[in-house]
Order: structure tokens, then sequence, then C-alpha cells
């Protein structure tokens, strides 16, 4: 059996969620300053790097590959705006969306050091509102451009399921549960 191009494409886009989802551990786990010897000298700032700049390539590659595809029927204009894209114009609109949102992330991270860390750390903030177009768009997708509708019991969308169910519960205890009580 031959993997095609967009299948590989897909698989990348897995990697891509597993990295964003660690990527929101490792930063909850230095939000939290969490103590704990990582091996081979690694810190946790160092690991939030390693998993932010390999969500950002897992993502970039994952892009690339699906107009390499001619199955997909995508040009290189699709991938930039992607609405009138003849497969999953909205979910794939969604993934645009959230590109444009981590790019602004990892640009501004890899810059950190020549801006002010208060417009560093609100640009870092949109970590969170790009995950939600991220969630739509990994949930709604199907992987093999098809147009069939969710298969909630497929592994993969399983796995997709569980990191964004990590990111979530992040998120929701950052800012709702630790915020509300801070507030009282």
């Amino acid at each position: 059996m031959e993997l095609e191009t967009i299948e590989l494409s897909g698989i990348i886009g897995l990697i891509a969620i597993a990295c964003l989802a660690a990527n929101f551990i490792v930063g909850f786990i230095i939000w939290k300053n969490i103590q704990f010897k990582l091996p081979f000298n690694l810190t946790f700032l160092g690991l939030h790097k390693l998993t932010g700049y390999s969500a950002a390539i897992a993502i970039i590659v994952h892009i690339i590959l699906i107009p390499l595809d001619p199955k997909s029927e995508f040009s290189w204009g699709d991938l930039l705006l992607p609405l009138w894209t003849k497969h999953q114009p909205y979910a794939n609109t969604f993934g645009a969306l959230a590109l444009y949102l981590v790019a602004v992330v990892v640009i501004s991270s890899y810059f950190k050091e020549k801006i002010k860390l208060g417009l560093w750390r609100t640009l870092h903030y949109i970590s969170y509102f790009a995950a939600v177009p991220l969630i739509v768009h990994s949930i709604w997708t199907d992987p093999k451009l098809e147009d069939r509708p969710i298969d909630w019991f497929d592994a993969e969308k399983m796995f997709v399921l569980l990191c964004c169910l990590v990111i979530i519960a992040l998120t929701v205890y950052r800012f709702l549960i630790v915020s509300k009580s801070t507030s009282k």
C-alpha cells in the first residue's frame, strides 16, 4: 500500500497538534512553577521552545504537502485563502486562521529579546485564541479530503480529541478556575 501525499500531510498534522498539546502542558508547568528535574539538563523553557518550534515546523510541512497531492485540488493560493477551495472550505479556513495566529506567537517568541515583555506576553496569549480555530479545523477536517462526515470513533480523530481536551482543560483551568479563585 502506497502512502499518498495527502495522508502524509494528515499524519504530520497529527504530529503538529501533539506538539501543540505538549507545548500547552509545558507552558502550564512553567506558569505553575512546578519544580522537577528533566533529563539531559533540559529546562522547561527549552522544552517549551522545542515543542513550540516543532509544532510550527510540522504545521508548515503539513500545509506545504497539501497542494503537492493532485487529488487535493488545492492551489498554493488556496493555502492562504482557503474559503474558496473545492474541499472543506470552512474547515480549512479555520486551519488558516489558526496558522496565522500561531505564526504571530512563534514570530514574536523568536524576537522576544527585541520587544517589550508586556507586548510579547500579550502576543503570546494569542496561542489560547489560536487553539479555538485549530480545534475546529482538527475535528471538522476529513484528512483524506473526501468530504466525509466526522468519524468520531476513528483512531486519528480520537487522538485529535484527546489533544484538544488537554488544550481546553489547561486553558479553562488557567483562565476560568484560577482567575475565579484569585478574584475572591
